[in-house]
């Protein structure tokens, strides 16, 4: 028989195989107190044997665990069962880790002897399960307000009585808006994004030379939803003004800029048209003016007011924001 076909005989090649095995290896005996623990263990906790041995261990359990992990270990080992446990291990550098800690009951000559078990660092594990739940908890939020801004623009759209073929169009331009508006959060992971780039990618489209609509204010940066509002409501001002306003007629601009207010961790955007035919007051707010003073104000966090001035359409909208600076290179960069 070759010598890798046999088990080891003794109780010294046992411990010598523990001391090479990946995991954490503790034993006890009838008394329920630790007797040896095998070198893995050793080299994490930073502990000799003599400290560990006997009820040396608990010490390095976090305190906020300790009677729980106990309370676990006692009751398994009375009723002679197995067990499985999480709790935070002081490693040798300080830290508390979490272990996921299994044993089970091990008879000699049909005599329960005492206690095998094993530890396995799931600190990682653990975290990555925190991660998975604060994405879906986010996702969740962020589904229910988009979902909710679709819900808007939907009963908003169909309401009145134009012809179900105008609502249906001025329905699936908002759709589009709005995904133009998720398009840019999605190549940012959907992290904070430029407000120069959020009002440069709604403009564009209406604007594609760039002599109708200037624009200018400091460099700052938002939240996914006050984003989405930002670009829905200069779309549907843009709607306006390219249907009824400034932008409807040659020579007319439309005049943005936004400034930052500190104090309210906000940003100030200012819409001015000018050049466009007399405005007159709207005997009734349309769906764009109620979505942006309502809906869209809300979700960003902010407020808006649209002024419909003699001389062009004046709106100031508020959203969360704070000051950064736009994307930048450094200077040896090739931007080509």
């Amino acid at each position: 028989m070759s010598p890798y076909d046999r088990a080891p005989t003794s109780d010294h090649e046992f411990r010598e195989l523990a001391d090479f095995a990946p995991v954490m290896i503790w034993r006890a005996g009838t008394d329920k107190r630790c007797d040896w623990f095998n070198q893995p263990w050793l080299d994490y906790t930073g502990r000799s044997m003599a400290e560990e041995v006997g009820e040396g261990w608990a010490d390095g359990v976090h305190p906020d665990d300790l009677q729980r992990c106990l309370a676990t270990y006692i009751g398994a080992f009375d009723a002679r069962e197995p067990f499985s446990m999480e709790y935070r291990l002081r490693r040798r550098d300080g830290e508390y880790c979490w272990m996921l800690d299994n044993g089970a009951p091990f008879y000699r000559d049909g005599h329960f002897a005492g206690y095998w078990g094993s530890c396995i660092d799931v600190t990682a594990h653990r975290e990555a399960q925190r991660t998975q739940r604060i994405i879906i908890s986010e996702l969740n939020h962020r589904v229910k307000n988009t979902l909710a801004v679709v819900q808007a623009m939907a009963i908003q759209s169909f309401r009145g009585q134009r012809p179900v073929e105008e609502s249906l169009a001025q329905f699936e331009s908002r759709l589009c808006a709005l995904a133009g508006a998720h398009d840019l959060l999605v190549a940012r992971a959907w992290e904070e994004v430029a407000l120069r780039g959020i009002v440069e990618a709604t403009v564009a489209p209406h604007d594609p030379g760039g002599s109708l609509v200037s624009m200018q204010g400091p460099p700052l940066m938002l939240r996914s939803e006050p984003a989405v509002s930002v670009a829905m409501a200069l779309h549907e001002l843009l709607t306006n003004a390219i249907k009824y306003g400034a932008l409807s007629v040659p020579g007319g601009t439309v005049r943005l800029t936004w400034s930052h207010v500190p104090a309210r961790h906000a940003v100030r955007l200012e819409w001015k048209e000018s050049g466009g035919p007399p405005v007159e007051p709207p005997v009734q707010r349309g769906f764009g003016t109620r979505f942006i003073e309502r809906v869209l104000a809300a979700h960003a966090g902010g407020t808006a007011a649209i002024t419909f001035a003699a001389d062009g359409v004046h709106c100031v909208f508020e959203a969360e924001a704070r000051s950064g600076a736009e994307i930048s290179f450094p200077p040896h960069v090739d931007q080509a």
